[in-house]
């Protein structure tokens, strides 16, 4: 089954050059509603083939999501607390009310660019990370930052024993039955990944196969909040393990439903950006009409989701939206318009 007017929406931003290529899946429960594969992942190169369904793309920030579901598990099971100082869990970080959650709902007052900290090597941004303080009050303002995210990132590595990446894999990639998801995809892989960009001035060469995030890269390729690449299907999975329910047996799930209720609750009410724990909430920009109550969150080298609880609607969308050069993002709207175009569809 298909939504032609997704179709025209996507070819329409091909031909804007708004991406190279992308794909989009809608699901509705167990049922897909739409899967389809647009252009190539390069525009006129070597490296350029077709996009197909089981393309993988470096998936940036929607890593964080992952990691949040990480920490979320590790709350399930009583190893950590959400209103906890940082400082409890990683001795490195001198800052006292700074919390969890505060790094969840991107509330902490850290506003630190990671991407200028990329020729400080491993150790210097990670002591930089953990020098940190905060620009304004904890708690009274939302500032979305890659740091909260990255120090999340440390404290569920810290937390399971494990790097990051055997720590997301233990608590949330292979419970979730996923097999392509995965930090630093092996070399054989190349050919199925989109490139994301062309980077002239540090690494010299077309970014392919290998995390886009600066500082992502310093960090060897693993980070919480960048690093993961993923395909279209496995992110659905992983969407549709937020809209299952203990009876729901066709679906894989982590977390308590009301842990999955309690991350996708607004905890900044009153503030400019509504915010779940790992989720951003009811966000026009991206999510077009959905409902109130729509969470998802979007990834600067192109993805994004939608889930939708009030219609059980996903919506992924995975392109290379930096290649060959990143630009202003004139992605969002496309992604928007794709959720209309769901909606529509299924009214």
């Amino acid at each position: 089954m298909a939504i032609p007017s997704i179709d025209t929406i996507i070819r329409d931003a091909i031909a804007q050059r708004v991406f190279p290529g992308a794909v989009a899946v809608v699901a509705r429960g167990d049922e897909t509603l739409h899967c389809a594969a647009y252009g190539a992942t390069a525009y006129e190169a070597p490296e350029s083939v077709p996009v197909t369904p089981a393309t993988i793309y470096d998936i940036a920030s929607l890593t964080k999501v992952f990691t949040a579901t990480g920490a979320l598990r590790l709350y399930d099971t009583g190893a950590l607390d959400l209103d906890a100082p940082v400082g409890a869990y990683l001795a490195r970080f001198r800052v006292r009310d700074i919390t969890v959650r505060h790094l969840l709902t991107h509330t902490s007052g850290l506003d630190v660019r990671l991407s200028v900290l990329r020729h400080a090597g491993r150790e210097g941004l990670l002591n930089a990370v953990y020098a940190a303080v905060p620009r304004h009050r904890p708690g009274s303002k939302v500032a979305y930052t890659n740091i909260n995210s990255l120090l999340l990132g440390e404290i569920v590595a810290t937390l399971h024993g494990a790097p990051l990446d055997v720590a997301l894999d233990d608590l949330v990639i292979q419970p979730l039955g996923l097999r392509e998801t995965r930090f630093r995809p092996d070399a054989a892989l190349v050919t199925r990944i989109a490139p994301t960009e062309f980077d002239y001035e540090w690494r010299g060469r077309l970014v392919h196969g290998s995390v886009h995030d600066e500082s992502a890269h310093v960090l060897g390729g693993v980070a919480g909040h960048a690093g993961l690449f993923s395909t279209a299907a496995e992110l659905v999975s992983f969407c549709r393990s937020w809209l299952a329910t203990p009876e729901d047996h066709n679906h894989r799930h982590v977390l308590r439903r009301a842990t999955m209720t309690l991350a996708t609750t607004n905890h900044t009410p009153g503030m400019a950006l509504p915010c779940g724990l790992g989720w951003m909430l009811d966000r026009a920009g991206f999510m077009g009409a959905a409902p109130a109550g729509s969470f998802g969150h979007t990834g600067f080298t192109g993805p994004a989701l939608v889930i939708i609880p009030h219609y059980r609607v996903i919506v992924v969308v995975l392109s290379n939206r930096t290649y060959p050069r990143r630009d202003t993002p004139r992605h969002h709207p496309v992604t928007a318009a794709i959720v209309n175009a769901a909606l529509a569809g299924i009214a």
